[in-house]
């Protein structure tokens, strides 16, 4: 019997994965490591608007767009961080957690 579909695919961060929370710990992280607090809300709000523009931009693979998004909000914040500081976010990804629903859809 043929399959209807070729290919199923979906957006995990923010579906699957708890995105918000990934990138908001990322900076807090690497901020306190450099000596600095960030607003979590703030560094998401920012990253908010900051990351569609680096996505408009060019294409760029996804390590790269975090990490000149990382750049852009980082100076947004007054925090000057080098695109070789700024692997931190892409480094962070693993570590992201599923929401709790996800879990247990998985279960």
């Amino acid at each position: 019997m043929a399959r209807p579909y070729e290919v199923l695919t979906f957006d995990c961060y923010g579906t699957l994965i708890d995105w918000a929370h990934g990138i908001g710990e990322a900076f807090a992280r690497a901020a306190a490591s450099r000596g600095r607090e960030v607003d979590r809300r703030q560094v998401l709000a920012l990253y908010a608007e900051v990351e569609p523009q680096v996505q408009a931009e060019a294409y760029r693979p996804y390590r790269e767009v975090l990490a000149e998004a990382a750049v852009r909000v980082a100076a947004r914040l007054g925090w000057p961080l080098s695109h070789g500081e700024a692997g931190f976010l892409a480094e962070s990804l693993p570590a992201w957690p599923p929401f709790p629903d996800t879990v247990l859809a998985g279960g």
